[in-house]
């Protein structure tokens, strides 16, 4: 998908490009669809995969997410915050499937690498050096903040955590990482 659907919605906050592509998918326009899955995607996906470390079920669990969502669709408030629903309900699956299959995780964690970001992200690099400065939760913080571009407000949402915390999680995981890298 090209990035000219969400340019057609305007110079609009994230947030507010995906409730009217929410309402148009209500509404019957399921090309919207596409506008709601390019801007949650990558949010999306690094909150499944923080918990699971997989590639393959990280995707699996991002398409059930998706398809959940679709079968929800009708019964959701017209008001909803789509992008911390959607985030919020990929976390919650796959901290199901985690529970389920813990065994199974907790193998396939210490075999898989984390080449999925290097081969699919830039700045590999700095990814690598957050894996291993950061904390699982501090990094899901930066991963949300960062790459999926979300408020402090929609972090703390997604996560259940108030926003003091957040924020002060947030500062301790950024001078890590400038330190590690030896910034200002």
């Amino acid at each position: 998908m090209n990035d000219s659907i969400v340019d057609k919605m305007g110079d609009d906050h994230p947030k507010d490009i995906a409730l009217k592509a929410f309402l148009a998918l209500k509404g019957g326009d399921m090309s919207s669809f596409d506008v709601i899955y390019h801007l949650s995607k990558k949010g999306i996906y690094y909150a499944i995969y923080l918990i699971i470390k997989n590639q393959a079920i990280a995707e699996d669990l991002m398409q059930d997410t998706y398809v959940s969502f679709l079968d929800k669709l009708n019964k959701l408030n017209d008001d909803i915050d789509v992008l911390a629903y959607l985030v919020t309900m990929a976390k919650n699956l796959a901290l199901n499937y985690y529970k389920r299959h813990k065994k199974e995780m907790e193998l396939l964690a210490n075999h898989i690498p984390f080449s999925y970001y290097e081969e699919n992200f830039s700045n590999h690099d700095l990814l690598k050096v957050m894996k291993e400065t950061l904390s699982e939760k501090e990094m899901q913080i930066f991963m949300l903040r960062i790459i999926g571009e979300y408020s402090f407000k929609e972090i703390s949402q997604i996560m259940n955590i108030k926003i003091g915390t957040l924020t002060w999680a947030y500062q301790e995981a950024r001078a890590k990482l400038v330190n590690k890298l030896g910034g200002k």
